[in-house]
């Protein structure tokens, strides 16, 4: 597993915040001694009302170059030939670290030379020049439980043989022709059930190796495509439905099994299933997945994307928490922007994507 030295403290601790003065400020830990830095460097955990980040500088950023040839010509320079058979002179401090077929440069002489490098693998390296240095390192990793994965036989009793009708999709038929909400429900697999309640919607979570990691069930209105959270947030899972007590839940991206359908397409990703159904129909171009929540846009969950092209779409106001979550990601060699385009409307705090488009389209 990779991490980075410095991560922020995991207790209840808080402090002061410098920015609005409340105490909700979580201080960045060491994690290789378990001191505090400095009460200067944290995060307000008030992330939608204030926001503030202030973390600990990271080292030489560098990227791995991989060469046909690396030659040392003096005490101070190599000469690199690069896979396209172009030489250039390369100062040995700017070499971090280096194998028999590629070596990591540092992002400062990069940015001078004519190699193609923003698409390659990155990391921080310590240095004398730094305080403070988020380093990538390995840690061990405790034992995992493995997980439990639902049957293809019960979802194609359910999504085929007892076809049931539920109201997300009988809304969606009011915003798009038939057709297009049959293929978007088949490319999901998006199933009725009246488990729990009637006429919910099962999302399928589904991995890249066509595993059925969990499959979450909502409740949504029929007519306004909203979903039912009064008395209660109507949300559930499967196996409690069917009474498998040891089922151990690993959830994945929903729609994570798309990411086989185009090796090409970039991956679009927002929180909401819901909304990843609708934007696959008004964006089709691109292959929609969903966190199902704001705090699974995460390492272990988005693992499987790490060499495509992402463009993650946040929820009005959750786009610096996310914007900091894939900075730091990419820095582990992932190829995440992160959209604004919700950040700059006047809506309130929790408006997605489908919000917009079934408005303004």
């Amino acid at each position: 597993m990779e991490a980075f030295r410095y991560s922020l403290d995991k207790s209840s601790k808080k402090f002061v915040c410098p920015n609005c003065n409340k105490k909700t400020f979580v201080l960045y830990i060491d994690t290789e001694t378990g001191n505090y830095l400095t009460t200067d460097f944290g995060k307000c955990d008030r992330e939608q009302n204030c926001n503030y980040h202030n973390a600990p500088p990271k080292g030489k950023k560098a990227y791995l170059i991989e060469f046909l040839g690396l030659n040392s010509i003096s005490d101070k320079a190599y000469k690199l030939t690069d896979l396209n058979g172009i030489v250039l002179i390369i100062p040995k401090s700017q070499i971090l670290e280096q194998s028999k077929t590629d070596c990591w440069i540092s992002e400062w002489y990069l940015r001078t030379s004519t190699i193609n490098y923003l698409s390659n693998e990155s990391k921080y390296f310590n240095t004398d020049e730094v305080s403070f240095v988020n380093e990538i390192r390995t840690i061990p990793q405790t034992p995992k439980v493995e997980p439990s994965f639902h049957s293809l036989e019960l979802l194609d009793k359910m999504y085929f043989e007892n076809s049931q009708i539920d109201n997300l999709t009988e809304f969606l038929k009011s915003k798009f022709t038939k057709d297009e909400v049959f293929n978007a429900m088949q490319n999901y697999f998006i199933t009725g059930t009246n488990h729990f309640w009637n006429d919910a919607t099962v999302f399928w979570q589904i991995n890249n190796k066509d595993q059925i990691q969990s499959a979450k069930i909502m409740l949504y209105d029929r007519f306004t495509g909203k979903r039912i959270k009064e008395p209660y947030n109507h949300i559930n899972w499967l196996h409690k439905a069917i009474k498998e007590p040891d089922f151990k839940i690993c959830q994945c991206l929903f729609g994570l099994h798309r990411i086989n359908d185009d090796y090409q397409k970039t991956i679009a990703i927002c929180e909401s299933e819901k909304t990843a159904i609708v934007m696959s129909i008004f964006l089709p171009e691109y292959i929609w997945l969903a966190t199902g929540s704001k705090g699974n846009f995460k390492f272990e969950l988005l693992a499987p994307l790490k060499k495509r092209n992402v463009i993650a779409f946040p929820d009005k106001g959750e786009y610096y928490n996310w914007l900091n979550k894939a900075t730091d990601l990419n820095a582990l060699g992932f190829k995440i922007s992160v959209s604004e385009i919700l950040e700059q409307t006047n809506f309130e705090n929790g408006f997605d994507l489908a919000d917009y488009y079934l408005i303004f389209f």
